[in-house]
């Protein structure tokens, strides 16, 4: 009888602790869905390109080539609240690469 309980018992302490994790879960995932990810969709390389916001779409198929390691950006996130322009600002171009998450090869 003493077992049965135990198992019920933990049984629901094990329902709780999944209840809250899927919860929390949701609750990340909202935060994150607010965030626009901006694709670098240009060839140009000059100094200032890289913060041209004319030269970045949020259409992910600019996304396609991305890669760890290369000379242009791929993807910024720009935070709810706040802009391309305010994220890029005046960065030279090796500073936006820096921001950046991935990278483009040469064109």
């Amino acid at each position: 009888m003493k077992h049965l309980q135990f198992i019920k018992t933990n049984m629901m302490l094990a329902a709780a602790l999944l209840t809250a994790g899927i919860t929390m879960s949701y609750k990340v995932a909202e935060k994150k869905a607010n965030d626009t990810a901006y694709f670098y969709n240009s060839d140009d390389m000059s100094e200032g390109a890289f913060h041209n916001v004319s030269n970045w779409t949020t259409s992910t198929s600019a996304g396609i080539g991305c890669v760890t390691s290369g000379v242009r950006p791929c993807k910024v996130i720009v935070p709810e609240n706040s802009s391309l322009s305010d994220v890029l600002g005046s960065r030279d171009n090796e500073e936006v690469l820096d921001i950046s998450v991935n990278r483009k090869s040469a064109p």
